[in-house]
């Protein structure tokens, strides 16, 4: 649903936008933020947790994302080779298989015990990983040669 609007803002915004690096930092950092906020959650077991809370924290996550899923495949194809544009996409695809199955060993980690650990230390690896790109920015996007 938030898509369109995605969309519509950085049509708007253009050049002003910020930079595909910035973007994805600010998405890793959303997301770090969005598993922080499960902390004061965390060991409520067999508590209600708040629908809101839930919500909000999902709604966090899907902000991240867009900031991250809208531009990947763009980006791909712009910084491929022209003659490699289409083979640039496995990759990528091979990139986000990837990311699936380290989420999936990520998970065997998790113990209601532990919880708070859990969701503490991947939110706080999520949120340095995004400090990191934001600081080596300026260095990434004078690689990417323009491409914005």
């Amino acid at each position: 649903m938030l898509s369109p609007l995605f969309a519509i803002v950085w049509t708007r915004l253009g050049n002003r936008a910020p930079t595909t690096p910035r973007k994805f930092a600010y998405g890793v950092i959303g997301k770090g933020l969005a598993f922080l906020l499960f902390l004061p959650i965390s060991g409520t077991t067999g508590t209600a947790v708040p629908a809101l809370w839930v919500v909000g924290i999902m709604a966090l996550f899907a902000i991240s994302e867009l900031l991250l899923s809208s531009i990947e495949l763009s980006v791909t194809t712009k910084l491929a080779p022209e003659a490699f544009r289409a083979q640039m996409m496995a990759p990528y695809s091979f990139s986000v298989g990837l990311g699936t199955s380290m989420s999936g060993v990520l998970a065997r980690y998790y113990d209601p015990v532990r919880e708070f650990a859990y969701f503490g230390i991947i939110g706080a690896v999520a949120i340095f990983a995004g400090l990191v790109v934001f600081a080596i920015e300026p260095w990434i996007s004078r690689l990417m040669e323009g491409v914005h």
